[in-house]
């Protein structure tokens, strides 16, 4: 039986092996930047501008791999070409290997436009994770949403 918890994710089942080269401490680095939210594993390190974790290649200037993509190669198996992996979980920061699909790129867009709270405005957080907290007001009346941290840390040019 595979142990699908933060902790038991240090060990590889049995077939594990070493993803997009990164080291052996794959595990470990994933799961000291984590905490367990239900049944998800969210990421608290590096993300992109989507929303998805990142986490760094081993050695200098090797760049940086997806952490859902790492452990899914690392726990599961290489990602076929021509396919994505699918959050069933619809949460970009859990990298729980256990939830991910690899589907064709079409299917994995089809299924996040079905997702509840696809719409931006039922999306209880931003894509980095911030509750929305506020509203802002455009020139011409109309109004959107935005995740007041984000924006206060994009007007002191840092990252949230």
């Amino acid at each position: 039986m595979t142990d699908t918890t933060v902790a038991g994710a240090r060990t590889a089942p049995a077939g594990g092996r070493l993803p997009l080269s990164l080291d052996h401490g794959l595990a470990e680095r994933l799961a000291t930047r984590s905490v367990v939210e239900g049944e998800c594993w969210r990421w608290t390190g590096a993300t992109n501008k989507g929303g998805y974790g990142v986490i760094g290649r081993t050695g200098n200037g090797n760049g940086a791999a997806l952490t859902h993509k790492a452990a899914y190669e690392f726990y599961i198996a290489d990602v076929p070409a021509g396919l994505d992996l699918d959050h069933r979980c619809r949460n970009r920061w859990c990298w729980n290997p256990w939830h991910l699909d690899p589907v064709t790129r079409k299917v994995n867009v089809a299924r996040g436009l079905r997702a509840p709270g696809y719409g931006p405005r039922e999306r209880p957080l931003c894509p980095y994770g911030h509750q929305y907290d506020g509203k802002r007001v455009r020139p011409d009346g109309g109004a959107h949403r935005v995740c007041e941290t984000c924006h206060r840390a994009h007007t002191r040019g840092v990252s949230a």
